[in-house]
Parts: C-alpha cells; structure tokens; sequence
C-alpha cells in the first residue's frame, strides 16, 4: 500500500484540510492553535468541545466545519492527563485517530503538531510519533482474502506550528516512512501462512531487499551448510521435505569503524518436531520467523538509510520443525560449527540450535565487535514478563543502555534479564558436551544461557520476543496477529551503540 506524509507550516485558519486531528487533555482548555480555529469557526470547537468532546485515552470525536470550506472537519482525540503523557501515548493517540477516521473512509488526515508534545520532548519527537502511530494502525493482511479492505489511508501530514524549520524535519521523516515501512513487511511475512513463506521463500525476499537497498547476500544451500559443519540447524531441518537455506545479508558502508551481526531465528513453521506442540493455537507457529523476518526487514532499512560509520551482517538461519520420517528425536546428539555436541531432550527447544549455528557462523567469518540475537525462543519469556514485552539477556552495558534507549524511543518495550551462571550447571549433559534443556523453571534463562556457549568473547545481547512479536487482541497502533516487533528497536540500538562506543 502506497502510504505519503507531508509537512506543512502556517496559517491554520487559512489551510484546506479534509480532517483536522488534534488533542484533547483532560480538565485542560483549548491549546492556542485550536482558540484560533474557534475564534474563526465562531465558537463551534469551545462550544463542542464543552458539550461533546470526552477526553479518555484512544476516544474520538468528529464534528463538521460551520464554514463549509477550508479545514472540512476537526477530530479531537482524547489524550488522559497531560501529566501522564508521553512519547508512546501520542503514537497511541495517531493510531486510534487513524483506525477510527479511515473507518469512516477519510483516506487523508492532517495531525495539528504542537499540542501533541509532550513536556520535555521536542517537536520532531512527536511528530515522528505521530506518523508512526497513524501509519502502523492504517495495516490490515487481506492478501489471502477476495474481499479486500475498502478503508485505506494513504496520507497523514502534519500540521506544524507557524516558524518551523519544515527542511529540518525531512531527514526524520524519510527515516520514520522506511523503518515503519519494514515494520510492515515484518508483519506481513509473519502473518503469511508457511505453505506461502518457505526458507526458499524467505531467502527470495532477501534477495530481492539486497537489490533494492544495495546489500550484499549470499544463501548458503543444505550442502553448504554441512560442509560448514552445523549440525545443529540441520538437525532441526531435517524432519521437513523444505530445504534449509541460511541467509546472510551484508550492508557494508564504504568507511566503518565498527561491525555488529544480527541473528534472527526464523522457523517458518515450527511444530515442535517429534516432541510435537499441542494443536491448539499452532497455526501462530507459522510466526516463529519473527526474529528472523525483523532482521531482514532491518537489514533493508539500514542499505536504504546508509547510517555511517557502522557495517552490519544480518544472518539469518530458515527451516522448519518437523515431524517427519527423518526428523531429529529427542537422546540425539548434534554437532554445531564451533565442533560442541549438543543432547536434544527436548526436539521443541529447537530455536536455540538454530541460533547456535547461526552466531557461530556470524562470529567467525566476521569478527564483530558485537553480536545480538533476536529470536521468538521461549514461552518461558512470556510466562515472565506477558504478550508485551520482550526480556533481553547481556552481560555488557555497552549493549544494554542503547538497547533500553532504543525501546524508550520506539515504544517496543523490553526488560533486562539476568544471566544466572551457576544455572549452567543443568545444562550439562551425561552423554555430550551440553543438552539443549535445563530445569523447567526459569526457562528463558536457560535458552540465554545455552546462546552464550556460542560468543566467545564477543560482547553479545540476546533478544527474546516471543511475546510482543504476536498479539491476541487490536492495540491502537497493533493490529490482532503478527506486530512487527524489531525494525524499529533494532535500528535504533544499533544507531545508538555507534554514537555511544
């Protein structure tokens, strides 16, 4: 779907807008820009206002121009106390603006800026909120339907205050339209059904982003992979008549001073294997892709961004998980690349073989300077923190901080999690060098452990996502299924890691 956003800038009596959104505070009076629209409209916006307009979180109210020309309809939406406002709760804001006015087939809204910043953010900040909000809520996954969605929008501007600087603002906008750009294409590759998103598939896609960012790519083929000697991720591969493809995608600036690899997990389908998952609710499993697809979808966003100074590998392991004649089972023993053998207990716990191999590869043939994981790799993960937020595991605060500032910018949240080392001790094996379960409780912690056997010394964070990267109910700016949890975050954390190493 084709999505524009323009700045615009003066006189706002005298603009010609089809819907006009601004906010509305609770016990707060008019900002000065909607007086002036009142003072024009004769009272209308302060008389309904007054008798209409409920200031609750995500609500929204449309009225009518008197004048019949110019700006043609004015929708508050309520914003709570201004006290409680933030970053994220003006992107909720422009989502339930957004899902609420396209409904009634408005295809073009107008944000009014500046009553929308919160105290101690600037103008840039919410704009860029704002576009997000509107655009990530504009989603809807139709493609396997014959009726389509009737009700798109394809614009949101924003209205700036009288003496903004528009130039200054056209960097950060191409920046939000391309990073929620790759949000979306997250979604839509999560929420496309296996029969439709193969590894064959997947490593299409990739293909087709390194032409159109300028990346580098290379597909490693089954046979490759063995010759690699990882054992592990042919392992999980092997129960499926799918072929394996491991990606490796290379955004490579002309002068860099740092690298960092991106490992995204991505099952196309996982069943749990031989050690099979319960039928209910397995469809979402076409969604373990997740990590894998985020790291994709970021990998497009930096060739098409060309941030300086920063060379990033996105490696990116595709197969599925399952049960088939030749499928791995529960007592094997598998071989990774770094040459550790590995008891799989349990066929299930089959994400973190996959990333084993992956960081392997990824730290080997590259030398990072640091390496992250992002991966829908426990349930555990959600037992502990819920469907909204993802834990995150390292032991380096060059790591930690930029990725706690990227999910404070992003709304994407996450929690640090602790590394407990004498946990390690129950992942010992009798029969091998590890087993790739531990004790049921504390299981997250577990699949982070287990990763860490597989850095070295590279500072390295992993990312587990099993939680926000799928939700179960429509969020202002979240739609039910796939979110696209990632881009964003991580786009952000790597930018951030540059500026502060």
């Amino acid at each position: 779907m084709t999505f524009t956003a323009k700045l615009h800038s003066g006189n706002l009596v005298q603009a010609t807008y089809p819907v006009l959104v601004a906010p509305i505070f609770e016990e707060e009076p008019l900002s000065q820009p909607l007086r002036e629209l009142d003072k024009a409209w004769r009272g209308a916006v302060s008389k309904a206002y007054k008798s209409e307009v409920l200031s609750k979180e995500g609500e929204v109210y449309v009225m009518p121009s008197p004048l019949g020309k110019g700006i043609e309809h004015l929708a508050f939406v309520g914003m709570g106390k201004s006290s409680d406002c933030d970053t994220d709760a003006v992107r909720r804001a422009a989502g339930s603006a957004a899902g609420f006015l396209r409904k009634r087939n408005f295809s073009h809204i107008v944000f009014l800026v500046e009553p929308f910043v919160p105290r101690h953010e600037s103008l840039e900040t919410a704009a860029m909120a704002l576009i997000e909000g509107a655009r990530l809520a504009s989603y809807s996954f139709d493609r396997f339907k014959s009726e389509k969605d009737p009700h798109v929008l394809t614009s949101a501007d924003l209205h700036l205050p009288k003496g903004a600087n528009v130039k200054e603002l056209v960097p950060a906008l191409d920046r939000t339209l391309t990073l929620t750009t790759s949000t979306l294409l997250t979604r839509d590759w999560a929420n496309t059904p296996s029969n439709n998103a193969t590894p064959t598939d997947l490593a299409q896609l990739a293909k087709d982003i390194a032409r159109e960012a300028g990346l580098g790519v290379r597909v490693l083929d089954e046979k490759e992979c063995e010759k690699t000697g990882m054992g592990a991720f042919l392992g999980v591969a092997r129960g499926s008549r799918q072929p394996a493809k491991f990606i490796v995608l290379d955004y490579k600036p002309r002068k860099y001073s740092k690298t960092i690899c991106m490992v995204g997990k991505a099952l196309t389908f996982d069943s749990g294997g031989i050690s099979i998952k319960p039928a209910l609710d397995m469809h979402v499993m076409k969604g373990d892709m997740g990590g894998g697809i985020a790291v994709i979808a970021t990998m497009r966003a930096l060739g098409i961004l060309q941030p300086e100074r920063v060379r990033v590998i996105g490696v990116v392991p595709a197969c599925e998980n399952m049960p088939g004649g030749n499928a791995m089972k529960p007592g094997d023993i598998v071989h990774t690349q770094s040459g550790l053998s590995i008891e799989v207990q349990n066929t299930d716990a089959e994400g973190r073989l996959v990333v084993a191999d992956g960081l392997e590869y990824g730290r080997r043939e590259y030398q990072p300077d640091a390496i992250i994981d992002v991966a829908t790799l426990t349930g555990a993960c959600i037992i502990a923190l819920g469907e909204r937020v993802a834990g995150f595991w390292t032991d380096y605060e060059e790591l930690a901080f930029p990725m706690l500032r990227a999910s404070q910018v992003t709304g994407e949240r996450v929690w640090r999690m602790p590394l407990v080392k004498d946990y390690d001790e129950f992942l010992k094996s009798d029969v091998a060098d590890t087993k790739n379960i531990g004790k049921k409780e504390g299981g997250a912690i577990f699949g982070a452990l287990f990763l860490k056997k597989f850095v070295g010394d590279t500072p390295w964070l992993h990312l587990d996502i099993a939680g926000p990267f799928w939700s179960n109910e429509t969020q202002p700016y979240i739609p039910r299924g796939a979110t696209g949890y990632g881009p964003r975050l991580l786009y952000h954390f790597i930018t951030d890691w540059l500026e502060s190493s």
